[in-house]
């Protein structure tokens, strides 16, 4: 038995709410991360849902952003979906809950269920969470949808606080 079959640990998958901006709309997407739990000797992440190049290049940011805020997440096979796989996925905000479900399904959060909360945010290279655009249809949506709570950058926060009914 070699030291990558010694290493072994258990399956996880864990569910984050995103949403994607198109024009003046929003629509709700479902991150989902699967951590296959084998460590490899080399790193296997796959983003699978119509991801652009900037979704796509996610892997690189979040991957440094998790080392650099104080997880070490072994090299392993990293699948995420972004549904629905119709919609083209675009831009870095998904960079947020992604690194979330990475941590999630890992096991490195207190909690297993953010169903009640919708994120949008880039990742700098440090972990700080950078400005996109788009707030506003991203509160909007997630009021219509009942989703009570947003984490989004503090640089967004003004914009999605006019909305009432949800928590930013």
């Amino acid at each position: 038995m070699g030291l990558v079959d010694s290493l072994q640990i258990h399956s996880m998958l864990f569910k984050a709410l995103s949403a994607a901006v198109y024009g003046i709309d929003a629509n709700l997407i479902d991150v989902e991360v699967d951590y296959s739990g084998v460590v490899t000797d080399q790193d296997h992440f796959h983003t699978v849902g119509l991801p652009d190049a900037a979704v796509r290049e996610s892997r690189d940011r979040v991957r440094a952003a998790i080392k650099n805020s104080g997880y070490l997440i072994p090299p392993t096979h990293i699948t995420i979906n972004l549904a629905p796989a119709d919609l083209k996925k675009e831009g870095s905000g998904f960079d947020l809950p992604i690194a979330l479900g990475i941590l999630g399904a890992y096991g490195a959060l207190q909690v297993s269920d953010v169903s009640n909360f919708l994120m949008v945010g880039e990742l700098g290279l440090d972990g700080s969470v950078r400005a996109v655009p788009g707030m506003l249809p991203v509160a909007i949506l997630a009021r219509e949808r009942g989703i009570a709570n947003l984490i989004l950058p503090a640089a967004n926060a003004a914009e999605a606080a006019v909305v009432e009914g949800v928590n930013v």
